[in-house]
């Protein structure tokens, strides 16, 4: 009787073990996805006890199919699921979580048998989890990781015949910058970087032709096309210590082009038509700050390292000449441009400075596209078309005033 009731087990091992792939799960429902391997576990000695435990009890133990509930936090994350044998992977699927996924019987697997799981979701940093593949649980829920670092400003700016793009992050950024000759443009890549962004991406310039944010995976990706493959990058970092921010900017030019020297800019803002008018030139800030808010002006002004830093730092020290090398701001406090910590607290609260906006807006106008280079000197988190109305209200009520 023993005899028959081992060649009956043998008999049920070698059998063979049915898995069904399930058809798509209605809407709401998780789908199922189909792990068990298409090659069956190699035969041993081991499987004539796991035949005698199932005549013993515990035949649901080794031979009932079993399944695996997988969900992920947040709930939207793409499964990778593997299934090794010996170090060697013999199915992978891919799925949305949440996801059911079907294993096969325990009596069809070995010892060295492993699940795998990778998880991955824009904005998150990357998980593995691993089980043996007898010791799977039920339920698994993977709880991923915000990224480290998040990419909260890109602003393009236009000034002077060279483009210029700022981006601001939390954290020091790992930045990788991919270009070839053959194409009109090249690849910004901040490495475990959330993109967080106030709004969409566009906009174009002397030499830029669009630009667009986009996550792939743990990365933050800037896409920049140009008008040909000659344009040269350059790229510098800093650190704002008043928004605790990392500022990469990266210049583009033609290969071999200089910056303007300190002379040049001078002379670029002597020769601009502006004539102070205390009331008009009040008229003018008010427009500007009404339509683009005070902290945003102020957060644009603030400087990044672009070429526009350059000239907004000789627009304040001409409007210092015009009052025997002084500035006055709006609460009533007289800077000193020709003192170096002066001027600097100057431009840290140029907005509010008196005659600031305007001087900036007769320098804009000198600018073959006056719109266009005002946005770039006070607004370079707004797209052209936003900027528009703003520029328009404001020469508007300059006109106005000066009639």
């Amino acid at each position: 009787m023993r005899t028959a009731g081992i060649l009956i087990a043998s008999a049920l091992l070698w059998s063979p073990l049915v898995a069904v792939t399930a058809a798509p799960a209605p809407d709401g429902v998780p789908p199922v996805v189909d792990l068990i391997p298409a090659e069956r576990a190699a035969w041993t000695p081991k499987n004539v006890l796991v035949g005698l435990s199932g005549m013993f009890g515990g035949w649901s133990y080794w031979y009932a199919e079993r399944t695996m509930e997988v969900e992920t936090v947040p709930p939207d994350a793409v499964l990778g699921l593997y299934y090794l044998r010996q170090n060697f992977q013999k199915r992978f699927e891919r799925a949305d979580a949440p996801a059911t996924v079907l294993l096969p019987a325990r009596a069809d697997t070995t010892g060295k048998d492993a699940v795998r799981i990778h998880a991955t979701a824009n904005g998150y940093l990357a998980k593995d989890v691993s089980f043996s593949s007898r010791d799977v649980p039920k339920r698994v829920t993977i709880t991923l990781s915000a990224l480290p670092n998040s990419l909260v400003f890109l602003g393009q700016t236009s000034f002077a015949g060279r483009t210029t793009l700022t981006l601001r992050t939390t954290e020091q950024p790992e930045v990788r910058l991919s270009k070839t000759t053959r194409s009109s443009g090249f690849t910004i890549a901040l490495t475990r970087t959330a993109l967080k962004l106030a709004g969409p991406t566009s906009g174009t310039g002397a030499r830029l032709r669009s630009i667009d944010a986009t996550q792939i995976g743990e990365d933050a990706v800037v896409r920049v096309e140009t008008d040909g493959p000659d344009v040269e990058v350059r790229s510098k970092q800093s650190f704002d210590p008043v928004s605790s921010q990392y500022v990469s900017v990266f210049d583009l030019v033609r290969p071999g082009a200089t910056a303007p020297s300190d002379a040049e800019i001078r002379a670029r803002l002597d020769s601009t038509a502006f004539t102070p008018n205390a009331v008009c030139d009040a008229r003018y800030a008010e427009v500007l700050r009404a339509r683009l808010g005070e902290a945003a002006l102020s957060d644009a002004l603030r400087p990044s390292g672009g070429i526009t830093d350059l000239y907004r730092r000789e627009a304040m020290l001409r409007l210092g000449r015009y009052r025997d090398g002084t500035v006055r701001t709006e609460a009533g406090e007289t800077l000193r441009t020709g003192s170096s910590l002066e001027l600097a607290l100057a431009l840290q609260s140029a907005a509010s400075v008196e005659g600031f906006l305007a001087m900036l807006g007769a320098l804009a106008r000198s600018e073959p596209q006056p719109a266009d280079a005002l946005r770039s000197l006070i607004a370079p988190q707004l797209t052209a078309a936003e900027f528009a109305p703003v520029y328009e209200a404001a020469e508007e009520t300059r006109a106005s005033c000066h009639r």
